[in-house]
C-alpha cells in the first residue's frame, strides 16, 4: 500500500473518489497509476498530511 494525496478532485474505479488534496492509502498498483496520470503524488511523512487536510478544510470553508 502506498500513501497518495489527491491533486484534485476525482474518481477512481478501483480506489473510489477522491477530493483534492486527500490523503489515502491505495494498493500499489493504483498509486502507480494515478500518480503516473498526475492525479495524486506520493505522500511521505505525517507533517504532510496535517497540511494537507488544513488545506482542504480551508477550502471548503470558502465555498
Amino acid at each position: 500500500m502506498i500513501k497518495i494525496r489527491a491533486l484534485r478532485q476525482f474518481s477512481h474505479y478501483h480506489a473510489g473518489n477522491f477530493i483534492q488534496f486527500e490523503v489515502r492509502e491505495v494498493k500499489d498498483e493504483y498509486a502507480e497509476a494515478l500518480i503516473g496520470m498526475e492525479l495524486a503524488e506520493e505522500v511521505e511523512d505525517e507533517q504532510s498530511d496535517a497540511k494537507a487536510l488544513t488545506t482542504a478544510k480551508a477550502s471548503k470553508a470558502k465555498k
